[in-house]
């Protein structure tokens, strides 16, 4: 089962991008010279993102990981496309057609790959490749945990108890507490690395069908402990991972270095510069003033159903802490009834984020029937666009804390505030008021410290699906 489907699943995706390469073509380039650009685009688009491994099933999942290799590789066939019309053909009709159909191809292989990965995922868990788990009973139940909480590519299906002490970040966890459901424990290894061990985890591989194993710090993760396993596995085609204790800093943070034929692994200290985002902020400021004139009709008929069934006002208008604490008035469309601040205290029974500052009721008797509307698409949020253009929030980034939350945050927790809060986040595409107050605090403060344009990227393109699903929208 947990092999099924490899080479099937390669073949539907080159169909996929060989399709979405032929209708963007068809569509892009002038039909005096399409037949020619639908024979080589599709052939070209499928070659250069087979050569940037997007078939390799590793690549394929969620995450940042395929967006890049998507996005380098819409840059290489541009660029390779253009030059060869150019040369070749002489027709600057034909590259201005290739420039617009590769992109579009592009975008088009991205939905059709989120798409099947979302249909996939609803059968057997077939979406996410089956991984082995190395380490104590601790270490095994908290990755599996992030595993599922990330939506990883990988799914940790079962797990080699090591005896001995958990350690570094792995020992806050509780095994009894943090097992999942349903992960069973194969097999004992000692704690020292032996001899034994590379055979009984390739056996175990074999037994459970994994693609990829997992090795978490501790004594039995040396270096001739990986050295058997990879001659071991070298013949299985197993990738063999290794978890760091740093399991909460962004890949794009972390670079391997060689000092005096040591390899070292350097952690990038977070981008904090105003300079550094400077291309975010332009960019986020021009993108919400169209965003406002685009969606004027929305903003007026959201205005319309607001005083037809509340009455005035129309707007909400409320303090929020902003970029290192400074206040800032927050837009929104009205959903709760007037008097709704008042009534706060006394629906404090209502509230399920009992573990930190932040008030939610998932049935706030104070939202109008409207409001309830509003807020299960986010469309309350619209009004923030002027916040944005403003200067005072940013697009993407942590969720505007009131007042009275920003004074009961810790030292760790005012990091938050090191940069604009956001129309959108980690927090609102991972669940929203789901989520307990510490993995909310987590993320956002994740997000400070691991900032990226393409995690933005990320952020962005995760959004609509979390709006048009509503989960934690209360």
């Amino acid at each position: 089962m947990a092999r099924y489907g490899r080479g099937t699943g390669t073949a539907v995706l080159v169909v996929v991008d060989w399709a979405c390469a032929m209708l963007a073509t068809w569509a892009a380039v002038p039909g005096e010279d399409d037949w020619p650009a639908l024979v080589v685009v599709p052939a070209a688009w499928v070659a250069v993102t087979c050569w940037h491994r997007l078939y390799e099933r590793r690549h394929v999942g969620p995450g940042t990981e395929e967006y890049h290799r998507l996005l380098r590789s819409c840059l290489a066939a541009m660029a390779a496309l253009a030059a060869a019309c150019a040369l070749l053909a002489r027709n600057d009709r034909l590259v201005r057609g290739v420039l617009l159909a590769v992109p579009t191809a592009a975008v088009g292989s991205l939905l059709a790959r989120k798409i099947i990965r979302a249909w996939i995922a609803r059968r057997a868990g077939l979406a996410a490749r089956p991984a082995l788990l190395v380490g104590t009973a601790a270490q095994c139940s908290a990755m599996a945990e992030i595993l599922r909480r990330e939506r990883s590519a990988l799914r940790a299906v079962a797990a080699l108890d090591v005896a001995g002490p958990s350690g570094g970040y792995f020992a806050d966890f509780d095994a009894e507490s943090s097992l999942p459901h349903g992960l069973p424990i194969v097999g004992d290894l000692t704690a020292d690395g032996g001899p034994g061990d590379a055979e009984q985890v390739a056996l175990a591989l074999e037994a459970t069908g994994c693609e990829a194993v997992i090795l978490m710090p501790g004594p039995h993760l040396g270096a001739a402990a990986l050295s058997r396993l990879g001659w071991r596995l070298a013949n299985q085609g197993t990738d063999i991972l290794v978890a760091p204790f740093l399991n909460e800093i962004a890949p794009a943070r972390l670079a391997v270095r060689r000092d005096g034929g040591v390899p070292l692994l350097h952690v990038r200290a977070p981008r904090l510069s105003r300079g550094a985002r400077v291309p975010k902020e332009l960019g986020e400021r021009a993108m919400a003033a169209v965003g406002i004139i685009l969606l004027a009709p929305v903003f007026l008929a959201v205005s319309l159903a607001i005083l037809i069934g509340d009455g005035r006002p129309v707007y909400f208008r409320q303090q929020r802490v902003g970029l290192r604490g400074e206040p800032f008035i927050l837009f929104k469309f009205r959903t709760m009834a007037s008097g709704a601040a008042a009534a706060k205290a006394e629906l404090a029974h209502l509230n399920v984020n009992t573990d930190g500052p932040l008030f939610k009721a998932r049935r706030d008797p104070r939202i109008t029937r409207v409001g309830a509307v509003l807020r299960r698409y986010s469309l309350d949020e619209l009004p923030q666009l002027l916040n944005v253009v403003r200067g005072e929030m940013a697009l993407v980034g942590p969720r505007p804390p009131l007042p009275e939350e920003a004074a009961q945050y810790s030292e760790e927790v005012r990091r938050r505030l090191l940069v604009k809060p956001g129309l959108t986040g980690l927090w609102q595409v991972s669940g929203r008021s789901d989520l307990a107050w510490a993995d909310a605090v987590r993320l956002d403060v994740g997000y400070v410290e691991n900032w990226s344009l393409g995690l933005d990227a990320e952020i962005l393109l995760r959004t609509g699906s979390a709006v048009v699903k509503g989960k934690g929208a209360y």
